[in-house]
C-alpha cells in the first residue's frame, strides 16, 4: 500500500504548512526572542486567576470558588481544568504544533481553512491564499492584541467544522461523523460560545440550501443519514465539553445575562426580574455604523483605531514640530490622538477583509455557477444588518428579543467574523472556476466586467463620502476642551482640531486610494490572463501575493513589534504591588479591599484582585444579584457605605492628590467575616429587600425575604455573648465556630449562591438564607457548633462521567474511519 501511495500529491500541503509556518513566524518575529504581548484582557485574567493560581500552589488543583473576584463567585468561569484523561485537547496542540502564541492562533486558523478549501476542491495555491485572507483580516491582529484569546481560538476551528458538515453531505459519512464530533468538541472547549453560536447561524443556511437540493433531486434518504449523523456527532462534540457547557449553563441563570433587577417597574415588586437575558442598550453598545460597513474594503473610512493611526509626519505631527514642541514629544502625542470618528464608544481597529477578497466575492455573486453562493450572499448580508446593532434597531431589536439566545450576547460587530469567513470562501471558488474549470473566457470576462462594474460604484460612493463627510466624532466636545487645556487657548486648540480633522480625511482618502489599485492590479491580472497575455501560474500567484500583502498589511497597523514587551515589564507595570497594596498585604486576617483609586469604573478593575479579596473585579457575566448591588447601592451617590461594612471592606485604597499615588484606609466599621444580628427584617420580594438596604444597620439588621420566614428560628431575646467567628475559609470549604445561649441569626459576609453551595451546622444540613440581598445566613440554634460550607456544584461533578465518555467516543470515531478507509482502499485495489 505504501507502495502506491503518491507522495507528490502531498508536497502541494507541505508547502502549504511551510508557508502558513513562515508567514505566522515572520509576522509575529517578536515572540521568538521571548517577547510576550501586552494584552488587555489577558492581563485583567491574571489578576481574576492568582487566587485560584495560589490555591493551586497549595493543594496542588484549582478550587471552584474564587474569593478575589466581587466578593466572591465561581471560579470555573476563569479557570476551568477536569479530569478527562481521554481528552480531545491533545488534538488542539496538534494542530497548533507546539507554537508560541500568537504564532500557534494564525497557523490554526490557517491550518483549518486549507482544510476547507480541500474539500471545497479548490487548488491547493488558491487554497493558501484564502487561507491567509482569513487568518490575517484586521480582526484577526485586533482580538489577538486585546487579549480574546478563546475567540481566537474558536475562529480557529470554524472553518474545520464547516468542512466536516460538509464531507458528511458529501456522503462521506465516517470522516465527516469523526471529524464533525472532533471538531464541534474542540470549537466548543475554547469556550467562546457567541462564535459558536454564528457558527451554528451558519450551519443552518447551509443545511438548508443543502436541503433544497436534496428534496429537489429526491435524496430523501442521504438527507435523513446526513442530518441525524451531524446532530448526533455535534451533540457528542458538545457532551466532551458537558462540564464547561453545565458549569456555565448553570452559573448563566445566577448571572446579569438572564436579567438585573428593575427598580422602576411594578412588576420587580414582586420578586420577579424585568427582562431575561443583557439589557438591550448594553449589549448593543458596539455597533457598526452603516457606512462604516465600507471598512470591509477601505479600511480608513473612519479613521481606523481610536488611536495610535497618527505618526510625526502627520498633519497634526507637523502642526507640532512648528510649534517648537520636541520630537519624542510630537510622536508621543500624535500617537495618542482620536482619529477613529465612527459610531462605536471606541475600537482598535476596524474590520477589513482585503479590496482583492472584497473584489473577487463581489464578482463570484455574477460569475459563479454553484448555488451555494446564494445561501453564502445571504448570511452575510444578515451578518452585516446584525453587526449595525442599535443603527439598524428595528430589525435587530426584533432578533434580540425573538432569536433565540441571542440576547445573551453583546458587541454586534463580532457578526462580521462570518463575512471574514466566507468571503474567502467566495473568493477561492471564484478563482478555481475561472483558472481550472472556465471553457468559455469571453463570458467569463463578461460577468467579472459586471463584478468590476459593482466594486467600482462602491469606490464611486465611498469617494463621494469622502468629500461629505464631516469627520467629527459624537465625543470630539471633551477633547476640544481637553486641546484648549493643553495649548492654553482656544484659537490654538480649534486649530488644532481642524489639522486633526485633515488627518482623519486623510487616513481615509490613503486608504480608498491604497484598496482601488489593490484592486485595479487584480483585475488587470485577469484581464491579461483572458486575453493569453500570462500563464494561470503567474496570473495565479500575482493575485495571491497582492491579496496577502494587502491584508496582511492592513493586519500589521494593529499587531506589529510595538505589541510585544518583555514579560517581566508587563508584570512589573501591572501586578508589582504598590506601597498601599503592601501595606495591607501585612494584615493576614480575612477581609476586602475596595480600590477607588484606579481610572474608571472602580468596580470593573480586575488588578486589585491579584493582591487581594476585592469589592469588584472583571468579568463579562457577573452574578446578577452582585450588579443589582453594585447599581442600586455602591454605584450611585453618595456610596451606601454600611453595603460596604457587611462585605467586610476593612481596607479603601484611595489616590493621593499630593503624590498622585494609592493610599490606605481603614475601615473600622467592616463586620468581619460574620456575625449575629439582634433582629431580622422581612420583606415582600427582592425589590424591597434592595430598597431597606439604603437605611439600614447591618450590625443589628438583617434584611431577608419573606419566603424564607419558615426557615429562620431566632430567640426574642439576643444574647449579647454570643459570638460566631471564622475558623478557616479555604475557597471551597469555609469553617466557623459559634457559641451563644439562645437561638440566633448568623449573617456571613459570603456571596449568596444556590448552585452549589451547602451549610452544615455540626455536619447535619441547614439550609441557606439569602440575606441583605446578597449575603448569606443561617439560622443558628443555642449552645457551641461548628458551622461549615461546601462548595460543590452538581453541575460540575455529575458532568464530567459524561464527558469522558463522549470523549472516548470521538476517539473510536476516528479509529473506526481510519479502519473504514483501510478497507475501502484493500476493496478498490481487489
Amino acid at each position: 500500500m505504501m507502495k502506491n501511495f503518491q507522495w507528490k500529491a502531498l508536497l502541494p500541503h507541505i508547502i502549504a504548512i511551510a508557508v502558513f509556518l513562515m508567514v505566522a513566524i515572520i509576522f509575529c518575529k517578536p515572540a521568538l526572542s521571548g517577547k510576550v504581548l501586552q494584552q488587555s484582557d489577558v492581563i485583567h485574567w491574571k489578576g481574576m486567576a492568582q487566587d485560584l493560581v495560589n490555591y493551586k500552589e497549595k493543594h496542588g488543583h484549582y478550587p471552584l470558588w474564587n474569593n478575589n473576584l466581587f466578593s466572591g463567585m465561581p471560579a470555573y468561569q476563569v479557570i476551568l481544568v477536569s479530569d478527562n484523561p481521554v481528552s480531545i485537547g491533545y488534538w488542539h496542540i496538534l494542530f497548533t504544533l507546539f507554537l508560541l502564541k500568537p504564532i500557534g492562533f494564525f497557523f490554526l486558523l490557517c491550518i483549518s481553512f486549507y482544510f476547507l478549501s480541500q474539500v471545497l476542491k479548490v487548488n491547493p495555491y488558491i487554497g493558501i491564499m484564502g487561507s491567509l485572507a482569513y487568518a490575517y483580516a484586521s480582526f484577526s491582529s485586533i482580538i489577538i492584541v486585546a487579549g480574546h484569546d478563546t475567540q481566537m481560538l474558536a475562529l480557529g476551528y470554524v472553518p474545520a467544522l464547516l468542512a466536516a458538515l460538509l464531507l458528511l453531505y458529501h456522503k462521506k459519512y465516517w470522516w465527516g461523523a469523526a471529524l464533525t464530533a472532533l471538531f464541534s468538541g474542540l470549537l466548543i472547549q475554547q469556550n467562546h460560545l457567541q462564535i459558536t453560536y454564528y457558527f451554528l447561524i451558519i450551519a443552518v443556511f447551509m443545511t438548508i440550501s443543502f436541503l433544497v437540493q436534496w428534496i429537489r433531486s429526491k435524496e430523501y434518504k442521504h438527507a435523513v443519514i446526513a442530518i441525524v449523523i451531524a446532530l448526533v456527532t455535534g451533540g457528542l462534540g458538545a457532551a466532551c465539553n458537558l462540564v464547561n457547557l453545565a458549569t456555565t449553563s448553570d452559573y448563566s441563570k445566577a448571572t446579569m445575562r438572564n436579567g438585573t433587577l428593575n427598580l422602576d417597574t411594578a412588576k420587580n415588586a414582586t420578586g420577579t426580574r424585568a427582562q431575561s437575558g443583557l439589557p438591550i442598550d448594553y449589549a448593543f453598545g458596539w455597533s457598526y455604523g452603516k457606512a462604516e460597513t465600507f471598512t470591509l474594503l477601505v479600511p480608513g473610512i473612519y479613521g481606523g483605531g481610536s488611536n495610535g493611526e497618527l505618526h510625526a509626519s502627520s498633519n497634526s505631527g507637523k502642526f507640532l514640530t512648528e510649534k517648537g514642541v520636541s520630537d519624542d514629544q510630537v510622536e508621543n502625542f500624535t500617537s495618542g490622538l482620536p482619529t477613529y470618528w465612527g459610531a462605536q464608544p471606541f475600537t482598535s481597529g476596524p474590520v477589513y477583509l482585503g479590496a482583492i477578497i472584497c473584489f473577487l466575492f463581489i464578482a463570484g455573486m455574477f460569475y459563479l455557477k454553484t448555488p451555494d453562493k446564494w445561501w453564502i450572499l445571504v448570511i452575510c448580508i444578515l451578518a452585516i444588518f446584525m453587526s449595525w446593532g442599535k443603527n439598524f434597531a428595528f430589525f435587530n431589536d426584533f432578533l434580540f428579543n425573538y432569536l433565540p439566545l441571542y440576547n445573551k450576547f453583546r458587541v454586534p460587530t463580532m457578526t462580521l467574523v462570518i463575512p471574514q469567513l466566507l468571503f474567502p470562501v467566495i473568493a477561492m471558488l471564484t478563482l478555481q472556476q475561472f483558472f481550472f474549470e472556465e471553457t468559455d473566457k469571453e463570458e467569463a470576462l463578461k460577468q467579472f466586467k459586471k463584478g468590476a462594474i459593482v466594486t467600482g460604484s462602491f469606490f464611486l460612493i465611498a469617494l463621494m463620502l469622502y468629500f461629505s463627510f464631516n469627520y467629527v466624532a459624537a465625543n470630539d466636545e471633551g477633547f476640544k476642551a481637553q486641546l484648549t487645556k493643553a495649548f492654553g487657548t482656544e484659537d490654538a486648540a480649534r486649530s488644532f482640531y481642524k489639522v486633526l480633522l485633515q488627518d482623519r480625511q486623510n487616513l481615509f482618502g490613503y486608504d480608498l486610494f491604497r484598496s482601488f489599485i489593490f484592486v485595479v492590479l487584480a483585475a488587470g491580472v485577469l484581464w491579461l490572463f483572458i486575453k493569453n497575455k500570462i500563464k494561470y501560474i503567474y496570473a495565479l500567484g500575482t493575485i495571491a501575493i497582492l491579496s496577502t500583502v494587502d491584508i496582511i498589511a492592513v493586519s500589521n497597523r494593529y499587531l506589529n513589534e510595538n505589541s510585544f514587551q518583555d514579560s517581566d515589564s508587563i508584570d512589573d507595570s501591572n501586578f508589582k504591588p504598590s506601597q498601599a497594596d503592601a501595606l495591607i498585604l501585612k494584615d493576614t486576617s480575612y477581609y476586602r479591599v475596595l480600590n477607588l483609586s484606579v481610572p474608571g469604573d472602580v468596580f470593573s478593575d480586575a488588578i486589585t484582585s491579584y493582591h487581594h479579596h476585592s469589592i469588584g473585579g472583571y468579568h463579562p457575566a457577573k452574578l446578577s444579584l452582585y450588579e443589582d448591588l453594585l447599581n442600586f447601592q455602591l454605584r450611585k451617590q453618595p456610596m451606601n457605605f454600611r453595603v460596604l461594612d457587611m462585605l467586610n471592606a476593612k481596607y479603601i485604597i484611595v489616590g493621593n492628590p499630593q503624590t498622585n499615588q494609592p493610599q490606605v484606609q481603614q475601615n473600622p466599621e467592616a463586620l468581619g467575616a460574620c456575625w449575629f444580628v439582634k433582629a431580622v427584617q422581612f420583606e415582600k420580594g427582592p425589590s424591597q429587600v434592595m430598597k431597606a438596604l439604603d437605611t439600614f444597620n447591618p450590625k443589628d439588621t438583617a434584611i431577608v425575604e419573606e419566603k424564607f420566614k419558615s426557615d429562620i428560628n431566632i430567640s426574642a431575646k439576643f444574647d449579647t455573648a454570643s459570638v460566631v467567628k471564622l475558623v478557616n475559609n479555604d475557597n471551597d470549604f469555609i469553617e466557623y465556630h459559634s457559641t451563644s445561649s439562645q437561638n440566633q441569626f448568623a449573617v456571613f459576609s459570603e456571596i449568596f449562591y444556590d448552585r452549589g453551595w451547602k451549610a452544615y451546622i455540626d455536619d447535619k444540613e441547614a439550609p441557606i438564607i439569602q440575606t441583605n440581598y446578597a449575603l448569606r445566613g443561617l439560622s443558628v440554634p443555642a449552645g457551641n457548633h461548628k458551622i461549615t460550607f461546601e462548595f460543590k456544584p452538581a453541575s460540575y461533578y455529575s458532568s464530567n462521567k459524561i464527558a469522558i465518555t463522549a470523549s472516548a467516543l470521538i476517539w473510536l470515531l476516528i479509529v473506526a474511519a481510519l479502519i473504514q478507509t483501510f478497507r475501502n482502499r484493500r476493496e478498490d485495489k481487489a
